[in-house]
């Protein structure tokens, strides 16, 4: 439990120091390069690397959150 409440509060102070620009738009255009090179995407152009890793970021808790709902559903339903 805790380590999802360390995950959460992790990201979320990621994607503020995305959105108050602590994070060097450089580092942040570097890591979805990489991400997008990897699954063989378009990168994004340079004005919208922080609107996309903000997306990103939403979505990797969405994906997580979800299959941690899956987890405990279909193990309390097996009982």
């Amino acid at each position: 439990m805790v380590a999802i409440v360390v995950f959460h509060v992790l990201i979320v102070l990621l994607g503020l120091g995305i959105v108050s620009r602590v994070v060097p738009a450089e580092s942040v255009s570097n890591v979805l390069g990489y991400v997008h090179k990897t699954i063989g995407i378009t990168t994004p152009r340079a004005e919208q690397t922080r609107t996309v890793a903000l997306v990103w970021l939403g979505s990797l808790l969405i994906i997580v959150d979800g299959c941690l709902f899956l987890l405990v559903f279909i193990a309390s339903s097996s009982k």
